[in-house]
């Protein structure tokens, strides 16, 4: 069988354990717009693609999955992820096998604002949030939130328009800053937001980072969950992680799960706000916290290569070790 990896970027260790795990039984198709990435260099075979906004791009898609025989297709970007969660039932009518959200997930994921709505309606812990300056002011006077607040950007991924703000001056800056950098990218179009809601601000936590990943299979049943306490950050994801106990994180991993039924792994970030771990996003794809749990044990390309092949993945696919420490290297390699 072969793997389809979509926006695949410079993810290549990905690439690695989906090559490991289908040995000599199939290959790695990536996926990307731009030829030089190292996740195309590392793919057995790659593919430069329209961008996923294209009207063109699921129709190149499926082509692909027809002449390489794709019997699982994985996104890893977060606009990819939604432009094609959209459109998924295209693929399924296709023969398609894949790990993408549910379309209301897809928009909820790329939608810090409603995604957090909806947490807060689930009874799921989440921090004070609002997209409207008046409104946050006014939580500010009345006492309900008080400095250091975080502004940053409702949709996008990374750090975009990220800053921590002390006092009245220093917010009002970085609203209007991080708005004209949502703008700028380009992340506010996939879902046509007004432009005076780009943003959103949230109480600065300043407790632990613990990165749920959640694993179901692609029927939508759990299987597993992992977690990593994130030390340092780079280029917005995880760079520095240690693997953590994962059992004071069952109920909401496993509530999760039930809520949103997805095929795969999906990434869910946490902060530690005084013995309560509220959820500050949600990422229905593999993150930069994967390797981390990988790391530590876990295996989910190998069981998500057992499922598409119909077959019970090994248990071990689901270990996990608590303490285990890693970081992501710079490797040079020849492409």
């Amino acid at each position: 069988m072969n793997i389809l990896l979509t926006s695949v970027g410079r993810r290549s260790y990905l690439v690695n354990y989906f090559q490991e795990a289908l040995g000599d039984r199939g290959k790695v198709v990536g996926a990307n717009m731009f030829s030089d990435a190292a996740g195309m260099f590392a793919s057995d075979i790659a593919v430069v693609t329209p961008p996923s906004s294209s009207n063109e791009y699921v129709p190149f898609l499926l082509d692909i999955c027809h002449k390489y025989d794709i019997q699982l297709l994985s996104s890893l970007h977060d606009l990819d992820v939604f432009m094609l969660s959209q459109q998924k039932t295209i693929l399924e009518e296709a023969g398609v096998r894949h790990t993408l959200p549910s379309a209301e997930w897809g928009r909820l994921a790329l939608d810090k604002f409603s995604c957090n709505e909806m947490l807060k309606k689930a009874g799921v812990p989440t921090p004070w949030t609002s997209t409207n300056l008046q409104h946050v002011q006014e939580a500010i006077r009345d006492g309900i939130i008080a400095y250091p607040l975080m502004v940053k950007a409702r949709t996008g991924f990374g750090s975009l328009g990220l800053k921590i703000c002390h006092d009245e001056g220093e917010l009002n800056a970085a609203f209007h800053t991080a708005a004209e950098a949502v703008l700028a990218s380009g992340a506010g179009d996939f879902l046509a937001l007004p432009d005076d809601s780009l943003v959103i601000v949230q109480p600065l936590i300043t407790g632990r980072e613990v990165c749920l990943g959640i694993a179901n299979d692609l029927e939508g049943d759990y299987q597993a969950h992992f977690a990593c306490e994130v030390h340092a950050m780079r280029a917005g994801e995880s760079d520095i992680a240690t693997s953590v106990e994962r059992g004071p994180f069952s109920s909401l991993a496993m509530s999760f799960s039930k809520m949103t039924r997805h095929p795969g792994i999906w990434g869910v970030d946490c902060l530690d706000d005084n013995g309560t771990y509220r959820v500050i996003d949600v990422n229905p794809r593999f993150t930069g916290d994967y390797p981390f749990h990988h790391l530590s044990g876990a295996n989910i390309p190998a069981a998500l290569v057992a499922w598409a092949e119909g077959r019970t993945p090994d248990s071990s696919c689901f270990d996990f070790h608590p303490g285990i420490k890693g970081y992501k290297d710079l490797t040079p390699r020849c492409a």
